[in-house]
């Protein structure tokens, strides 16, 4: 009997467990397989020059009237919403270029759910898009719906799965991009960054590590001097902690709220930036204190500098979707091993992988499918400046695949870099290789 029990012990530990795999970047098939799709893309994509720049507009209140867990926290356990502090919106700008029409959405919400992505394939065609010329992102505050995930792991931080709010995030972002859509007129777009590292912090490692600092801002100007802004900053929008159990937009929020009181700004939206590692950095004797400072700093940025950003002229748009080859999974169970691919899979949602670039004039917009890393922000933009373009990244694309962080740090046991880190090793680095071999080939 003993010698059949340890057997049984031995075969499941090894159906379920395996060495991690620590193959070099360079030396990986993924690597590889990404070389060999960007060498093809490099000689296949055209950008060709706009014949003009219309822009639109358009906003959908998404709060559920329905009862539904509060995303975010796994601390909540999954805890349903008690009431709405305040309504969360999906907010969306149309671009037409006279060849095509690319569309950003950005909603009040954890993540844009991948299951509302794989809904989205099926909707977009029937309204003339799909979705390499969607550009998604969310404001990452964690008080907003759950109930989008059916998997395990979903469940620890979005609660039980309610496939309405799927179909209702879907049809919003629809909704949002076809009124939109009416409001298209001629107009011009300009860029600016500021430095707002007061308000940010490395919640990995501290002083140890590097931040990004940069409060972004795009600025959408029509010929009747109407004006959109996108927004964007790296610090979590975690300034409510799990036991606020209200719908709220935490301070993107505020800020954007503020933003729109401001002379001819119709609408303004915020996409989280490279949130990985980094949290927010501001005193406060509670959250709603805390919230106001950071709005208002974020704010006074804006208003000081808005009618100083330089407005030009579009003169060519482009989009790129690059499914991202991956290793297998690597879920860890200690430094060397990890659960095998099977049993990850089993307790996660299957998630697409891709890289979202956008590129409008002079600015590259680019997401990504994962809580991204503000360290890795550095040599990205270094090379976007390189080639005469600003470039704004943002996390939460419509994919899900973890956390993605400096190469240094992997084998820290933390959340980010092994709890939540499922991809790894190398992945910081191969990142920031497919976001600046991409850029390049849309300039």
């Amino acid at each position: 009997m003993t010698s059949i029990i340890i057997t049984t012990i031995i075969s499941l530990l090894l159906s379920t467990i395996t060495f991690t795999d620590n193959t070099l970047l360079e030396e990986s098939h993924y690597f590889k397989s990404a070389e060999e799709i960007i060498d093809s893309l490099s000689t296949n994509v055209q950008i060709k020059n706009a014949k003009y720049f219309k822009a639109g507009w358009a906003k959908t209140n998404i709060t559920p009237s329905y009862k539904l867990p509060l995303g975010g926290y796994g601390a909540r356990k999954g805890a349903y919403v008690s009431e709405v502090l305040d309504s969360v919106w999906a907010r969306g700008f149309v671009f037409d270029d006279g060849f095509n029409k690319y569309a950003i959405i950005t909603l009040d919400a954890l993540i844009v759910p991948p299951a509302v992505t794989k809904k989205l394939q099926f909707l977009l065609p029937e309204i003339g898009y799909d979705l390499s010329k969607i550009y998604l992102s969310a404001t990452h505050t964690h008080c907003s719906m759950g109930g989008w995930a059916d998997s395990w792991l979903g469940y620890q931080f979005a609660g039980e799965f309610n496939q309405q709010i799927v179909d209702d995030l879907a049809n919003s972002i629809i909704i949002t991009i076809k009124n939109a859509e009416k409001e298209l007129s001629n107009a011009k777009i300009g860029f600016g960054s500021y430095d707002a590292g007061q308000f940010v912090r490395n919640r990995l490692v501290g002083n140890k590590g590097t931040t990004d600092p940069w409060f972004r801002l795009i600025k959408i100007q029509k010929e009747d001097g109407s004006i959109g802004l996108i927004t964007s900053f790296a610090a979590h929008a975690t300034v409510f902690s799990h036991r606020q159990m209200k719908y709220s937009r935490d301070y993107p929020g505020v800020l954007v709220d503020s933003l729109e009181h401001i002379n001819k700004i119709e609408i303004a939206a915020f996409c989280a930036g490279a949130v990985g590692s980094h949290s927010p950095n501001v005193n406060g004797s509670d959250s709603y204190e805390k919230i106001a400072n950071l709005s208002s700093g974020l704010y006074s940025l804006a208003r000081e500098n808005i009618d100083s950003i330089q407005m030009k002229t579009v003169n060519s748009m482009g989009s790129l979707l690059f499914d991202i080859p991956l290793r297998e999974p690597h879920f860890r169970i200690s430094q060397k091993l990890r659960i095998r691919p099977w049993l990850f899979n089993s307790l996660t949602e299957q998630s697409k992988s891709y890289l979202s670039i956008l590129k409008i004039g002079d600015i590259i917009l680019t997401g990504t499918p994962c809580d991204f890393s503000g360290e890795l922000i550095n040599n990205i933009e270094t090379n976007a400046n390189r080639l005469n373009h600003n470039i704004m990244v943002t996390s939460f694309n419509g994919g899900y695949i973890g956390y993605i962080t400096n190469d240094k740090w992997y084998n820290i046991k933390g959340y980010e870099t092994f709890t939540m880190n499922w991809f790894g090793p190398y992945n910081g680095s191969y990142f920031v290789y497919l976001i600046n071999n991409l850029m390049e080939i849309l300039i």
